[in-house]
């Protein structure tokens, strides 16, 4: 892509325009190889009126034993007002019992990425650099042992599982449009999912929760695993963990290309302010904002009136823009897993997830299952190999 960029010739649009986070996708040891379009990250989503509500505040201070926080700043806060919500009648679009949580949990439906969001602040042990223990979530860099069935990672699976029980019975087999149905329906307190939620809220076709969807970075856990003392630590400030979870839509052109000067044209053409901007007000294009010119000012170069132009509540912009920019520019971070075979793991892992939720197996016995196939596969696809492109893709020096 940088010859392209150089010319002069084509639309221009610079990685500058990304945070560091999502710049890392786009290129690799330094070189870039993609056209930004779309800016990949799950944030958590909740209802504005209900957690602001004086009469359920008093609820669940009486219950729990300490107040409500908005947005709540850990899984285990989000679960507790999760699970005071959760079979009452909350919302006034229907008479029927609403949910705490709403999830989606059909295997090949992209449930394994929430999991990778959620138990990101479970399983990572933060520190000021990555290192062989520290701001790694995958594999061990030195040696490439899965650390998926981690200590950490099992605690983050128990959880989910507990989470799931705040929602409805059935999504142990939904996919990610019934979830987020459920959700602009005004049926659930939270979702935590990608950025398509926050604009399909302003769709009044679709939704029913325009002017009350909030948005926040995720929450994390109040207690993490220390990979290097080998031990669960409990912190009072947790630190909030970013993620870039999909990986982003964007543009790349094949050595095989016959026509790469028109193929950089089209995406050179997608990536600018004028372009951009339109796709990530849309909820339909599945386009999601990450870049300078779609935040806010003064953190970026987009104006309030652009998206109450295009038909955004002012209240659900400023915290959705907000989450997004506290999410790619957060300091720890959970990495991309983007390495030869990155499906075939993520594939054996959502399948092992799919048996835990549904009660087949243990949690840990999932993940140890899931381990053992990593094994089968690092050694198929060759160890030395994997490792390298594993610290290349990671930053691992």
């Amino acid at each position: 892509m940088d010859d392209f960029m150089t010319t002069g010739e084509y639309p221009q649009w610079t990685y500058d325009s990304m945070p560091q986070s999502l710049k890392t996708l786009h290129t690799w040891e330094g070189v870039g190889y993609g056209v930004l379009n779309d800016g990949d990250g799950q944030v958590l989503y909740y209802r504005r009126d209900a957690l602001a509500n004086p009469e359920w505040r008093a609820g669940f201070k009486k219950e729990y034993g300490y107040s409500m926080p908005v947005p709540p700043k850990t899984w285990q806060q989000m679960l507790d007002i999760s699970n005071y919500f959760n079979g009452k009648n909350w919302d006034s679009n229907d008479p029927d019992p609403d949910s705490g949580t709403v999830l989606h949990l059909k295997v090949g439906e992209q449930g394994h990425y929430h999991f990778q969001s959620l138990s990101a602040s479970f399983a990572i042990t933060p520190g000021p650099e990555l290192d062989q223990h520290h701001n790694v979530y995958w594999f061990d860099p030195t040696n490439m042992k899965p650390l998926i069935n981690s200590p950490g990672h099992v605690a983050a699976l128990e959880f989910l599982q507990e989470l799931h029980k705040t929602g409805p019975s059935a999504q142990v087999g939904w996919s990610l449009g019934e979830a987020w149905d459920y959700f602009l329906r005004g049926k659930s307190v939270f979702v935590f999912s990608w950025g398509d939620v926050g604009s399909l809220c302003q769709d009044t076709s679709r939704s029913k929760i325009q002017g009350v969807c909030a948005s926040s970075i995720l929450p994390s856990s109040d207690t993490y695993y220390d990979h290097k003392d080998k031990k669960f630590v409990k912190t009072t400030n947790p630190v909030k963990v970013g993620n870039t979870t999909g990986g982003s839509w964007h543009g790349v052109i094949s050595n095989y290309s016959a026509n790469p000067e028109a193929t950089y044209s089209l995406l050179s053409l997608m990536a600018i302010k004028p372009a951009s901007i339109w796709l990530a007000q849309n909820g339909w294009t599945g386009v999601d904002p990450g870049f300078t010119y779609q935040f806010l000012e003064p953190q970026g170069e987009a104006g309030l009136g652009e998206y109450l132009d295009a038909g955004w509540s002012e209240a659900d912009v400023k915290d959705y823009l907000k989450a997004y920019y506290e999410t790619f520019f957060a300091d720890t971070f959970l990495p991309y897993l983007r390495i030869p075979g990155s499906f075939e793991y993520w594939d054996i892992l959502d399948k092992n997830l799919s048996a835990t939720m549904s009660g087949e197996i243990s949690a840990k016995q999932a993940l140890d299952n899931t381990a053992k196939t990593w094994e089968q596969i690092t050694d198929r696809l060759g160890r030395d190999q994997q490792l390298g492109y594993y610290q290349s893709a990671i930053g691992y020096k």
